[in-house]
């Protein structure tokens, strides 16, 4: 009867052991689900420092460009006005017929209507961030279709795009990292997404600036 009880008492004290590895099992599951989550936070913050650090070095490449092109239009154009004042100053003075005729065509040909410069934008596409994010030069685009830039960008926000400056972008990162390294948030994020952060509050993709698009095309605070 003593081997018994004996016997009793050992499968508790066995059972009483196994449910306490039992939930030691548990809390170590948790604390590695737990480490396992907060390194993929950490993955996904790592992952938008890097896309911003790419954006804002496109964006100064880009800039760059644009700089470069007013100077060298510029410069053409002096070049045309130029040969406008002699074209002018031969159709005056030339006893030449067939040069005054030159003059006068030159004189008259079409003026070209002054070309926009310099705005550049971060374009956040339909699939969101981080994958389709690019750095869009409106004016470039512009000339390009011959469009004021407000057409351009128009056509872009009607593709379900978003358009954000550079100091908006840098803002909407730190805002994202943040919400994401809370837990509040994960990658990827949407352009759909991102508009109802806006509309929470969480998040303001609205210009400051002059490189942002107009007005009218702002997304509300």
């Amino acid at each position: 009867m003593e081997d018994v009880n004996n016997i009793g008492a050992h499968l508790q004290d066995l059972r009483a052991r196994a449910s306490e590895l039992s939930s030691a099992a548990d809390a170590l599951g948790t604390i590695y689900e737990d480490e396992a989550a907060r390194l993929r936070r950490v993955d996904q913050v790592a992952c938008l420092k890097t896309l911003l650090s790419n954006v804002l070095g496109e964006l100064g490449r880009t800039k760059r460009r644009e700089t470069s092109a007013s100077l060298s239009h510029s410069q053409a154009s002096l070049v045309g006005s130029l040969f406008q004042l002699g074209a002018g100053l031969i159709t005056m003075t030339s006893e030449n017929r067939t040069m005054r005729a030159i003059s006068r065509q030159s004189l008259a040909g079409p003026s070209s209507r002054e070309l926009p410069f310099g705005t550049v934008l971060v374009r956040i596409g339909p699939k969101g961030l981080p994958e389709d994010v690019e750095v869009v030069s409106i004016s470039s685009l512009a000339r390009e279709s011959e469009q004021d830039e407000s057409q351009v960008i128009e056509r872009l926000l009607a593709g379900g795009n978003l358009l954000v400056s550079k100091e908006s972008f840098s803002h909407l990162i730190d805002r994202l990292a943040g919400e994401i390294l809370e837990g509040r948030l994960g990658l990827p994020v949407s352009a759909a997404r991102l508009s109802q952060l806006q509309e929470r509050r969480v998040l303001r993709l609205n210009p400051k600036n002059k490189d942002e698009p107009p007005e009218k095309d702002r997304l509300s605070p």
